[in-house]
């Protein structure tokens, strides 16, 4: 387990009640954070961690919670799976730290989940997209103390469709390249299904779900350039994210793959892999939670400008993730007006805070976050500063994509 970071030491908060709501400058109140801080997605956990220190540092430099305790994290690494994660809960839950935020993988917050019901734990997830981790259609959430900041795949993939079905709706053939995995499928599943309701007659040709530790896609990528070179109408399907995503370009890349397409879409947090590639990032649709560009708030421009001093880069989805996670728990202890885990967990119902997005509730019943969806034409540039040029940029709001 990594410890805390940066803001005083661990102790007397995060579920263990500390001075409750007499406040004064206390002992900080300590959040539980998980996520892969090493492996192959260990760029996921830095960006949620660096979103979330933001938070943190705002919450702070503006006097804290409860009449002056400072908020502290301390982080566990989760990189190894579920079971690392399920571990990572016991661990925390054993020290006092009941509020927990984070994670990458739906079924590391899957296996989870149950767990935090079963020690009286909160949860609120950055990243996990499965629809089952929240309520549907409206409906009671299925875990009593799990929370999601972030949007559903299903927001995700509704937004996503809708807007390439207007972009390009002569596309109507996509090949697929993805993971292989739950919300790598249903991702996939959920888009098509959403283009077939809009009344495309599609065709998905060429399919490959490739296991998430996997990164030479040589054999997949050949086939993918032998079945689109000269076609018309195609576009490609990408289920990736992190560095699955960054290997699949920078070998396509070799057999000229993107060129075949008339339009690549992605469904993972997909800015920090196309800044990666000084200007040569392919021309790609990605949608996802968040783009710095897509806000003309104050909010927003507050936390570009401390993300950016903090991370050296621009912030991308998994951040902005963290930051609202921290920003719900610091908007739950002043409503509850206690560090109570049980106070804190009745709170979290209905909660709503400033964001970049603007106002931001998680809602009572579902425990789902009010994410919008932010769908990002872009391009590489190597004259931009950030080697990126944004196309176009398609704000959708949570209204619109709420299933």
């Amino acid at each position: 387990m990594v410890l805390l970071a940066l803001t005083g030491c661990a102790g007397g908060g995060g579920g263990t009640g500390g001075d409750g709501g007499e406040g004064g400058g206390g002992e900080p109140i300590t959040l539980g954070m998980v996520a892969p801080l090493s492996g192959s997605f260990a760029d996921v956990g830095a960006q949620i961690g660096y979103g979330a220190q933001v938070a943190l540092d705002e919450i702070n430099d503006a006097g804290g919670v409860l009449n002056g305790r400072e908020l502290a994290i301390e982080k566990a690494d989760t990189a190894d799976g579920a079971q690392a994660s399920v571990q990572a809960i016991r661990d925390f839950s054993s020290e006092g730290l009941d509020l927990v935020f984070g994670e990458l993988s739906s079924a590391n917050c899957l296996a989870l989940a149950p767990l935090v019901d079963e020690l009286g734990s909160v949860f609120i997830t950055t990243t996990c997209t499965n629809d089952d981790l929240t309520g549907k259609d409206g409906g009671e959430a299925p875990f009593e103390r799990f929370f999601r900041v972030g949007a559903t795949s299903a927001q995700d993939m509704v937004a996503l469709a809708r807007t390439m079905n207007e972009a390009a709706p002569e596309v109507t053939t996509y090949d697929v390249f993805a993971f292989d995995y739950v919300s790598g499928h249903l991702q996939w599943e959920q888009f098509s299904g959403e283009l077939d309701q809009l009344g495309v007659d599609l065709s998905a040709d060429v399919q490959y779900f490739v296991p998430l530790d996997e990164q030479n896609y040589t054999s997949q990528i050949s086939a993918l350039a032998g079945v689109s070179e000269g076609a018309e109408n195609r576009g490609l399907y990408l289920g990736t994210y992190g560095s699955g995503t960054s290997s699949f370009i920078n070998q396509a890349a070799q057999y000229g793959l993107f060129d075949n397409y008339d339009v690549v879409v992605n469904s993972g947090s997909y800015w920090p892999i196309a800044t990666s590639l000084n200007g040569s990032a392919p021309e790609v649709y990605n949608g996802y939670d968040y783009n710095y560009a897509a806000y003309d708030t104050p909010e927003n421009e507050a936390f570009v400008t401390a993300y950016t001093e903090l991370a050296e880069s621009v912030p991308d989805t998994w951040g902005y993730q963290g930051y609202l996670a921290v920003k719900a728990y610091a908007a739950a202890i002043e409503e509850a007006g206690s560090d109570d885990v049980d106070a804190v967990f009745e709170a979290l119902k209905g909660v709503s805070f400033m964001t970049p997005q603007g106002e931001f509730t998680i809602d009572p019943t579902t425990h789902q976050g009010s994410a919008n969806i932010v769908v990002t034409h872009t391009v590489g540039n190597p004259a931009e500063e950030t080697g990126v040029e944004v196309l176009e940029s398609y704000v959708v709001p949570y209204a619109e994509t709420e299933k």
